[in-house]
């Protein structure tokens, strides 16, 4: 079970300071498991002053929630409607984003995901990039470990991927720009099939919403084209 590998991880490398941190994980494994493209979101820190629990529980409880029609926590939702949107839109068709914004359809997608942070420790309304950094260089081995217990075919990175692949020592390959903002993404080398991960907006960015997600249209095309395999299954 992949929260099982990652909650043993956790004790071996924090040891007493376990409690201290909020764990990852993927949010509902079976699904995550048969889904393709396998997708994990690796962000910056969690948003909050609490320790000892786990992102993907709280996820895992929306996702029950907008399945059976019930509305959406808003303190969760605060960032994760976005991701939920954006893996929707990979795994099942992309759309407006007034269409996919709905409940059910933010569920879905963060049903499908895996995720982690780069900083374990809650951080405050803004994210204090140094001691990320800091962390992520510090805590290498622990989220390298976490991808490869997850195991996904496309890693979208809210704004972590130069942080990300300057730790694994990867070369960025620009993929497209728009509005003079370059987006980029690296191949991760692990097995057979090389993990792609994308440069991206954090999902918290709530601005230009429907331009985003015409941009990661784009960009997952693109990377179709050049025959990577992140075509969905389902």
């Amino acid at each position: 079970m992949i929260n099982q590998e990652l909650e043993q991880l956790y004790k071996e490398f924090y040891g007493d300071r376990r409690e201290d941190i909020i764990a990852c994980g993927v949010v509902d494994e079976e699904i995550y498991l048969k889904t393709k493209p396998k997708i994990v979101f690796v962000l910056r820190e969690p948003h909050t002053d609490e320790t000892g629990f786990t992102i993907p529980k709280g996820l895992h409880r929306q996702v029950e929630k907008g399945l059976s029609g019930k509305p959406l926590e808003q303190g969760w939702m605060y960032t994760w409607r976005q991701a939920g949107v954006w893996a929707y839109a990979i795994l099942y068709g992309f759309d407006s984003y007034r269409k996919i914004r709905k409940d059910i359809c933010v569920a879905k997608g963060l049903q499908a995901i895996g995720m982690t942070n780069l900083k374990k420790t809650g951080g405050g309304a803004t994210s204090n990039l140094s001691s990320i950094r800091e962390s992520a260089s510090r805590e290498l081995d622990l989220w390298r470990n976490e991808l490869l217990i997850m195991s996904p075919e496309l890693i979208i990175c809210g704004n972590t991927y130069h942080e990300v692949v300057d730790s694994l020592g990867l070369d960025k390959i620009l993929l497209s720009k728009h509005k003079k903002t370059p987006y980029y993404y690296s191949e991760w080398k692990l097995g057979d099939e090389p993990i792609i991960i994308l440069d991206f907006w954090h999902p918290n960015n709530r601005k230009n919403r429907n331009e985003n997600l015409a941009i990661l249209q784009k960009l997952i095309g693109q990377l179709r084209e050049l025959r990577y395999d992140l075509s969905p299954n389902t």
